[in-house]
């Protein structure tokens, strides 16, 4: 996906929306969560220190890779995201990381004030480049510099309260089925009892149709035995 580097329009946001229906969000593995071995210092919209790991801990957190200046999906992203959260049952920390080593402190406030993002949520940078780059290469994330911006995929990850990756979600519009199930793979990273891996899969849709099919199939099964001739003895 390309993003350019000019400020961003409302009108640019406007035509982005027209287009959610084929940007839906897809929660995708890893099934099974896996630590992340890197960690990184970043700066805040204040350039108070912080550490990126720390900030995933704690408790369910999306973290969602930007960078300001984007004129297309990250912006777009961070507004669905906020749409999305504010409806879904499923209270997620947010951390909103720029992976664009020259962003400043300055750009990250006007990025918030742009899109009123939630004043809960952290916004964050690093201008450690390569330290980024690790960081988000073990997520699968891998971005590369342009003459307008970045080409970068549009993925906003999922981390359990004690920060093991636990989920991705592609896309750029949220379901509030695909938060809940995210949500659920979240906590249940850190509990791996059968019951729990249990109540993860039965939030997923899946699940819903799977368990909707086997309650028709035995709603056909009684109807035949019912109508069955009886045999007399």
């Amino acid at each position: 996906m390309a993003s350019t580097g000019s400020p961003v329009s409302r009108a640019g946001i406007a035509c982005c929306v027209l287009l959610a229906g084929a940007a839906s969000a897809e929660l995708l593995p890893p099934e099974t969560s896996r630590a992340l071995t890197h960690g990184l210092a970043v700066l805040d919209e204040q350039d108070g220190h912080d550490d990126l790991g720390a900030l995933a801990t704690g408790a369910p957190t999306l973290l969602l890779p930007v960078f300001t200046r984007c004129t297309g999906t990250c912006p777009m992203t961070a507004v669905f995201l906020k749409d999305a959260l504010a409806k879904a049952r499923v209270p997620f920390r947010v951390v909103v990381f720029s992976f664009d080593a020259d962003d400043t402190a300055q750009e990250l406030r006007e990025f918030r004030e742009r899109f009123a993002l939630p004043r809960d949520w952290r916004v964050v940078r690093s201008v450690d480049a390569a330290g980024t780059r690790a960081f988000l290469d073990e997520l699968d994330f891998h971005f590369m510099k342009t003459s307008t911006g970045f080409d970068h995929p549009n993925a906003t990850f999922v981390f359990s309260p004690r920060g093991a990756w636990a989920a991705s979600l592609t896309g750029a519009t949220f379901a509030a089925a695909d938060l809940a199930a995210a949500w659920g793979r979240a906590l249940s990273a850190d509990d791996p009892s059968p019951f729990r891996k249990v109540a993860v899969w039965l939030i997923r849709p899946a699940a819903w149709v799977l368990l909707a099919c086997i309650g028709l199939t035995i709603s056909i099964a009684a109807i035949v035995l019912a109508r069955r001739p009886r045999v007399a003895p």
